[in-house]
Formats: structure tokens, C-alpha cells, sequence
């Protein structure tokens, strides 16, 4: 047993003041002698300063908040091991193009990615997923888990707004990292969501090919493009040194020999069905360890310090005070 509040202990021995102060009636006798031996309620005497000190116990340990030891077992289901590496550049912030002929705007971009993700994470309870943000360089959110508040709470953080810059090779990186400690248990892919794209240098892009293979990742790309943005699947040909910046990654990323799937996204309904769709391409049987939290005790012994009082109420009225003469 373990103990959430261990300094507590070190007034244990205020528990047996029962035993050290010496009680006193309200009414003297000049010679005690005259009284007959009362054995019952000596013992009655010492039993209730036992109770007193065992309530005095119970509080304190109740207070101390003790535990049992913790258990990490092994669940078998279905899902991934997920690293969402998203985008938190101030673009993220603005809308979807939205329905012309109506004149609106659509969707706040990182207001869907966050609505939208959540379902995801909610549809998939055997998940273990991790976040990582980036804008100018990746912002560290929560490790690879299966804790649901904790990445629920990564994803509002990742998915609120910063800089005007997209570090999409800085997010990667860090991304990667997030597999370095756990145990591979079938599939594992990182999830890149950005509305736009970025020059990686020669450094990101070998240490991408090098730990992307060695992990065994999966790489998706969501690209949440606008109207006039030019299109990752477009079938135009460009000098080498005009490529667009999107259409070079996406290249790169299928030179990189691993899995990759690419999806494009100019509004809620279309960010919605590539998240399905890696879903649907994300589901094999997956081995994740629990830990399960060890009993805690404190509400037993609160329990036991009620119980205790009351009895120590009924005996304290069954105490004669003093003799009376007929």
C-alpha cells in the first residue's frame, strides 16, 4: 500500500492521546475506597480509548488517501497507434470557401479539423494516439496513449491558433519521435493535417526517409486547400525549379517507399471522408497495455471513522456520572 500523502503519517503518534491524557468526573469522593471494584467499567474505560484511538487512526489515513499497487494488463482490439501532427499556423484559422451563390463563408478550418478529429478519436476506443502542433516549429502536446481526456485535450490545444508560419518538416520530426519508446503492436501511422505546405532541407528529408521506414509508419496527408490553391493531384507540368511547394512534398513523401495515401479537402464534408477513409485503411487487431489504477482506500476508512464515532457517542451516554442517593 502506497500513500498519495505520506507527510500525514508523521502524526501517527497523535492517535494514541487517548491513551496519554488521563480523564477526570465531574463529581469527588473523599475516600474511594467505600466503592466497590467495577471491572466492567474499567474495561469499558480502556475499550473506548481504544476506539478513540482507532478513529483517530481512520481519519488520518483517510486523509492520507492510501492506495493499492497499480496493474497494466494487455487489451486485444482493433484500431492503430496514431501520431497527429497538425497544423496551428494562423491560416488554420480562417474559413472554408463556403457556399458562393449564398454569399457565406464555410467552416472555420481548425474548428472542423477539431470537431471532425474528436468524432474520430470517439469512433475508435482502441486507438493509441498521440499530438503534436506545429506552426514555425513543432509544439509538443501528449505522447502516444490511449488516455481519452488527455488527447481530447491535445487536440484543442493543437488545433487553437499561432504563428503565420507552417513548419511542416518540423511537425514530422517530432511526430516520428513519439514512436521511439513504444512497442510495435501491428499498424502505426502518422496523420499530417496542414492547409499548406513548406521546403524541407536536406537534413528533415534524411532523417524522414531514415525513421519512417525504421518505424514502419504510414503517412497520410490531408491537404485543406482553397479554390485558387493549386492542387497536389494536378496533371501540369513545371520547370523543376517552379514547383509548387505542395506538389514537390507530395513527391517527395512518394519517394519515400512507404505506405502513403494523399487527400484533399476544401471543406468539411471532404475532410470528413478522408478521415473516414484512413479509418476504414487504419483498422487492424492492435495489442495495447491498460493500467489500471490500485484501489483506493480512503472512502473505506472515512467509512470506518463514522462507524467509530457513533459507537463512541452510544457508549460515552452509558456512562454513569455520579452515584445518587435514594
Amino acid at each position: 500500500m502506497s500513500f498519495q500523502y505520506p507527510w500525514l503519517l508523521v502524526l501517527l503518534p497523535l492517535c494514541f492521546i487517548p491513551f496519554w491524557l488521563k480523564g477526570r468526573q465531574g463529581t469527588l469522593y473523599s475516600w474511594i475506597a467505600m466503592l466497590p471494584q467495577d471491572r466492567i467499567s474499567r474495561l469499558m474505560d480502556n475499550g473506548l480509548k481504544v476506539l478513540m484511538t482507532a478513529l483517530l487512526l481512520s481519519i488520518l489515513l483517510a486523509l492520507a488517501h492510501p492506495h493499492g499497487p497499480e496493474k497494466v494488463v494487455q487489451r486485444v482490439g482493433k484500431g492503430a497507434q496514431i501520431a497527429l501532427v497538425i497544423d496551428r499556423s494562423v491560416s488554420m484559422d480562417h474559413p472554408f470557401a463556403g457556399d458562393v451563390s449564398s454569399g457565406s463563408a464555410g467552416e472555420i478550418k481548425s474548428t472542423a479539423a477539431r470537431r471532425l478529429i474528436t468524432k474520430f478519436i470517439d469512433s475508435r476506443p482502441d486507438d493509441m494516439m498521440g499530438v503534436v502542433g506545429f506552426s514555425n516549429s513543432a509544439l509538443y502536446s501528449v505522447k502516444i496513449t490511449n488516455n481519452r481526456a488527455a488527447i481530447h485535450a491535445a487536440i484543442n490545444a493543437a488545433t487553437s491558433p499561432s504563428l503565420n508560419q507552417t513548419n511542416i518538416g518540423s511537425g514530422l520530426t517530432k511526430g516520428i519521435t513519439l514512436f521511439d519508446n513504444i512497442d510495435s503492436t501491428g499498424s502505426r501511422a502518422i496523420i499530417l493535417l496542414s492547409d499548406g505546405a513548406g521546403k524541407l532541407s536536406p537534413r528533415v528529408k534524411a532523417t524522414l526517409q531514415a525513421t519512417l521506414k525504421k518505424n514502419h509508419l504510414a503517412l497520410y496527408w490531408i491537404v485543406l486547400r482553397q479554390p485558387d490553391d493549386v492542387s497536389i493531384f494536378s496533371k501540369n507540368e513545371y520547370d523543376e525549379d517552379r514547383v509548387p511547394t505542395a506538389i514537390a512534398l507530395d513527391r517527395y513523401f512518394k519517394s519515400l517507399n512507404i505506405p502513403y495515401q494523399a487527400y484533399e479537402a476544401d471543406n468539411p464534408d471532404t475532410l470528413q471522408s478522408a478521415i473516414q477513409d484512413i479509418g476504414k485503411r487504419e483498422n487492424k487487431p492492435i495489442r495495447y497495455p491498460i493500467t489500471i489504477p490500485g484501489r483506493n482506500f480512503s472512502q473505506d476508512f472515512a467509512v470506518l471513522a463514522l462507524v467509530l464515532g457513533c459507537l463512541i457517542l452510544l457508549l460515552k451516554n452509558l456512562r454513569i456520572y455520579s452515584w445518587k442517593n435514594n
